[in-house]
C-alpha cells in the first residue's frame, strides 16, 4: 500500500510542473496581482499604524485600503500582465517589474487617500 501512495505522489510531482509550464499565464497573473495588492495594503497600514489587530488604527486603515483595492481594477491589471507575460518560461522574470509598477501605483493611491 505504501508503494502505491509513493508511486501516486511521484506521478503527481512529475505531472504538476509539466501542467504548470503548459498552463496559461492568466491564473498566475491573477494570483500574483491580488497577492501583491493585499501585501501592499498590509505593509502600508502596518508601517503607518502598527499591527493589524481588531479595532486598531491599522485594522481601520486596512479596511479602507481594501476599498481602494476594490476600485483599482485588479482583474483588468492581471489580464494586462498575463497578456504581456505570455511565455510561461519567462513568466516570473516578466512578472517582477509588472508587480513593482502596480505596487508603486497602489502606494500612491494609498498616500493620496490619506490612509
Amino acid at each position: 500500500m505504501k508503494s502505491i501512495w509513493t508511486t501516486m505522489l511521484l506521478g503527481v510531482a512529475i505531472a504538476l510542473p509539466h501542467h504548470a509550464r503548459a498552463a496559461d499565464t492568466s491564473e498566475g497573473a491573477l494570483y500574483a496581482v491580488n497577492a501583491a495588492a493585499l501585501a501592499a495594503a498590509i505593509t502600508h497600514c502596518t508601517a503607518r499604524h502598527g499591527e493589524l489587530q481588531q479595532g486598531s488604527p491599522g485594522a481601520a486603515c486596512f479596511v479602507r485600503a481594501r476599498g481602494i483595492l476594490g476600485t483599482f481594477g485588479l482583474k483588468q491589471r492581471s489580464t494586462e500582465v498575463a497578456a504581456r507575460c505570455k511565455d510561461p518560461a519567462q513568466f516570473n522574470t516578466c512578472l517582477t517589474p509588472e508587480i513593482a509598477r502596480m505596487t508603486h501605483a497602489l502606494n500612491q493611491e494609498f498616500a493620496k487617500s490619506g490612509i
